[in-house]
């Protein structure tokens, strides 16, 4: 049992530097969605391990992970709209 609560306890330090990490990027990118999605998966994909680790419910790791999945989908949405409007601002401009 006493691995057990090391193991915890490292997974939540590491998680809690996580999180403390990224606070600090997205304070300083503020309005950049695709920094704060993208933090927001980071740090869900490390809660699910860590909860699998603990043998969680089944339907805390299938709602989470359903979470995830739509996570990272916003995210690289937004990554593609970032993109489309960059492409499309220099094309006006070479106009």
């Amino acid at each position: 049992m006493p691995s057990n609560l090391a193991n915890l306890l490292r997974g939540l330090i590491v998680l809690a530097f996580y999180a403390f990490a990224g606070w600090r990027i997205v304070k300083t990118n503020r309005g950049n969605r695709v920094i704060e999605c993208g933090i927001v998966a980071i740090i869900l994909l490390f809660a699910l391990g860590l909860l699998a680790k603990l043998a969680a419910p089944d339907w805390l790791m299938g709602s989470l992970g359903l979470l995830l999945l739509l996570v990272c989908l916003l995210t690289v949405g937004l990554y593609v709209r970032k993109g489309y409007l960059a492409i499309r601002q220099r094309l006006w401009k070479s106009y």
